[in-house]
């Protein structure tokens, strides 16, 4: 992660340069001013996560400083030192919009742990790094989006990695825009696709084909010719279907079910899994020569959880992209953005911003750490219960989402049914459905 960017201003010269070293050997980036006034003029040299301040300071004092802040630097976050006998200074430092203060004599760990906090929330407020849908901050993600930039003016295949959720389809379409292509970008999940259309999907199919086939049908490699076909779960792609794919790749033709002759096309090939291919090769499931004709460019996604960065840019995105489609300004607290960044994620960006979709829809403008109790009780993703069928599961989930909103807006109707998303006649059918 970059590292965090402090400014320190302290009149006493011995005590800034003791601050500069303690900072400094805790990681952070430090600059330092004697006075508000020289602070003023470093802000609007460098960019600040974090400034740390004296309230009591000679020309300009800490709290005019800590205001001419939040005025024209809302995302830089304050922290004031002020002296024991000089509480009252510290409570108006926090009305003033302070982030927090600490009090002489201190304990360095204590402002330590503080600029952590500090940071972190600067940062969520910031304009996130994006490359079209894609929202990144780290180094890992800015490496991938150079291979990929690289890798779409190529003319071999893609094959990207990651666990569900990663963000296979995104670095996909990304790849499809660098490419210069003008034809279409089309994905298709060969996990959804039942067996027996799998071919007439991929490959068309011409009249009288089969029963039910009125009439000729451009398949999915016609559909994207001068563009892009996204393979996902390409793990998933039948034994037999294989073979055709292979040629397709090799020849750049494609033979319509039915068809006697062959049709040229120029598709670029991204493929995606988060599976084994190699595994699946050894199984017998996967063709090896299939195999290495896909794996020559890879990107290999990283999951979330190991990119702690990420989550602090994502949440920034997420909470401001559903707190303007519900007309919300909802904000997170230091203690529940810690919990995010602990937790584990199985389910990856998906999750996320699924969380913070559902944690906007009920706020009342702060999510705290309580709100976040279900991370500790959620299972991961291959401890789910599947023992019930989707439509039950999904039957579950609405019921108790419109009971926690009966619940927050003490059984207004009017107001659940605008929390939710619903018109009052919906919720009525509703609740009457689910007995609720």
């Amino acid at each position: 992660m970059e590292k965090c960017r402090v400014l320190v201003i302290e009149d006493d010269d011995v005590q800034r340069e003791l601050l500069k070293e303690i900072l400094q050997d805790s990681g952070f980036r430090v600059s330092v001013a004697p006075t508000a006034e020289k602070g003023l003029q470093s802000l609007l040299k460098d960019s600040v996560d974090v400034v740390v301040t004296d309230v009591r300071l000679p020309g300009m004092d800490g709290l005019s400083f800590l205001r001419k802040v939040k005025r024209d630097y809302p995302d830089v976050e304050v922290i004031v030192i002020t002296a024991f006998s000089n509480v009252e200074d510290a409570v108006n430092a926090i009305k003033e919009g302070a982030f927090h203060y600490v009090t002489k004599p201190f304990d360095p760990q204590v402002l330590i742990n503080l600029i952590d906090k500090a940071c972190q929330l600067a940062r969520l407020k910031k304009v996130p790094k994006r490359d079209g849908e894609i929202v990144y901050a780290s180094k890992e993600m800015e490496d991938i989006l150079k291979k990929a930039s690289l890798f779409a003016r190529a003319e071999a295949p893609v094959l990207i990695l990651g666990e569900s959720g990663v963000g296979k389809e995104l670095i996909a379409r990304f790849i499809h825009r660098e490419s210069g292509r003008k034809g279409k970008f089309v994905a298709v999940n060969c996990a959804a696709i039942p067996r027996d259309l799998f071919e007439s999907e991929l490959f068309g199919y011409e009249k009288g084909a089969f029963t039910g086939a009125l009439k000729a049908k451009k398949g999915l490699f016609e559909e994207a010719d001068g563009g892009t076909l996204f393979l996902d779960e390409i793990g998933e792609l039948p034994l037999e279907l294989q073979p055709k794919l292979l040629r397709v790749l090799q020849e750049g033709k494609v033979r319509r079910v039915g068809a006697t002759l062959e049709r040229e096309v120029d598709v670029k090939i991204v493929a995606a899994t988060n599976r084994d291919l190699r595994e699946l090769v050894e199984k017998g499931e996967f063709r090896e020569d299939l195999y290495y004709r896909l794996n020559v460019l890879t990107l290999k996604i990283p999951p979330l959880r190991e990119r702690p960065e990420d989550i602090l840019e994502l949440t920034g995105f997420f909470l401001k992209k559903y707190s303007d489609k519900y007309g919300k300004k909802v904000e997170i607290t230091p203690e529940a953005l810690q919990k995010l960044l602990s937790y584990s994620f199985p389910g990856n960006v998906r999750e996320l911003e699924n969380l913070l979709h559902r944690l906007v829809i009920f706020s009342e403008g702060k999510i705290t750490e309580r709100d976040l109790e279900e991370l500790s009780e959620s299972k991961p993703c291959n401890e789910l219960d599947f023992s019930k069928p989707l439509p039950e599961k999904v039957a579950e989930f609405e019921k108790r989402l419109i009971e926690e909103a009966l619940k927050r807006t003490n059984y207004v109707q009017t107001r659940a049914a605008k929390l939710l998303g619903i018109d009052e006649k919906s919720l009525r059918y509703k609740r009457k459905k689910y007995g609720i």
